[in-house]
């Protein structure tokens, strides 16, 4: 029995691979995959020591850390033993020329997300064309992963600041906006590697007397994943690992002791660039106003 067991613990540290586990209720699980067979996954649990099974009717999703998807939808895509991948239906064969038939890119995992948006007013209502001294519209965006999770679609939470400052040339001191803060939701679906997505939210803002307001401001966003695309076409660039080995070195101190720091094919990959444009509904001392804006942000996901 003792032979069994270290038999067992050196094959998991051998051919073990990091990863994480979606479960259909879309919580997660990170730690070094073992192995995957038809009906379930081991996996050894950060901070464990033995590999776990997980029985495959619990998993939603099993995503490798080099952008492998093994399971997707609850259905075995490769199986992995001895460090090998293949497929399922050619068990006990390496397939490699095969392999890139199951390599699904992008995987929706629940998390939070940071994006730096930036735009400008591109049609204005007739209560807003007095404010010709027009700004660019700032914000930041926090996205929760709270919400709905199905397949290709999500909905989810989100949070934002964001800041206006709309003048009238002919008087300085007449101006419209200032920071603002709102709460919404923001559904979307994926088309391979791409989202769609649509941005709903109130909150309060700041009107033509610098008083809190209200308001609504609802709009549509394409997510470009840019980081990807730079892994795709330059993965091999020299600099990404030597930054690798700096994040590295940042967890030797006490204070980040117990830290785990993304890969930078992770780092990268969690690196989004959206194409932006949001309509705005607030009220004004006299009634409500309204633009339409088109801009862009740069977000990364946690």
């Amino acid at each position: 029995m003792k032979k069994l067991l270290i038999i067992i613990c050196t094959s998991s540290f051998l051919f073990s691979i990091e990863g994480i586990i979606i479960f259909n209720d879309q919580t997660t699980i990170e730690g070094n995959i073992n192995g995957i067979e038809k009906n379930s996954v081991y996996i050894t649990p950060v901070g464990l020591t033995f590999p776990e099974q997980i029985l495959l009717e619990n998993i939603d999703s099993l995503k490798i850390n080099d952008g492998t998807i093994p399971i997707a939808g609850g259905e075995v895509l490769l199986l992995y033993q001895n460090g090998e991948f293949f497929s399922p239906k050619k068990p006990g064969t390496n397939n490699q020329s095969d392999l890139s038939q199951f390599v699904i890119e992008y995987v929706i995992v629940p998390n939070w997300s940071l994006n730096l948006y930036t735009g400008y007013p591109i049609i204005k209502g007739a209560t807003f064309k007095d404010f010709d001294d027009s700004s660019p519209v700032y914000g930041l965006s926090i996205g929760s992963p709270y919400g709905f999770f199905a397949g290709d679609f999500f909905m989810n939470a989100i949070a934002e600041i964001a800041y206006y400052d709309h003048g009238v040339t002919t008087d300085p001191d007449t101006s419209f906006g200032g920071f603002c803060y709102q709460l919404g939701l923001s559904p979307g679906f994926f088309i391979g590697n791409t989202s769609y997505s649509v941005t709903a939210c109130t909150g309060f803002y700041r009107d033509d007397a610098r008083k809190f307001s209200s308001g609504f401001i609802a709009g549509g966003s394409i997510d470009i994943p840019v980081g990807q695309m730079v892994l795709k076409h330059f993965s091999n660039v020299e600099i990404f690992k030597s930054l690798n080995d700096l994040f590295d070195q940042f967890t030797d101190f006490k204070i980040l002791e117990g830290v785990k720091v993304k890969d930078y094919r992770e780092n990268l990959e969690a690196f989004e660039m959206r194409i932006t444009t949001r309509s705005n509904l607030i009220e004004k001392v006299d009634g409500m106003t309204y633009w339409i804006g088109a801009g862009f942000s740069f977000g990364y996901e946690f």
